[in-house]
């Protein structure tokens, strides 16, 4: 297995959705294809680090006018 493929399994348990290594594979809880699973997992991916940056912009604010 790949660097990168084991990443993505990887990320892919960490937010939940998990992944086979093909489409043959016998899901347990999830009968999508891989590329709908890798598309899930994009979308998911973006909306959590959506989330991180604009938490680190509204703390970043706060310490601004809380001292300079």
């Amino acid at each position: 297995m790949s660097g990168q493929r084991k990443w993505l399994r990887t990320w892919a348990r960490i937010v939940g959705m998990p992944i086979g290594l093909t489409d043959d594979d016998k899901p347990e809880f999830q009968p999508i294809s891989q590329i709908s699973v890798k598309r899930a997992l994009a979308a998911r991916t973006f909306w959590i680090v959506l989330h991180v940056v604009t938490c680190i912009m509204i703390i970043a604010g706060n310490i601004k006018n809380l001292f300079f």
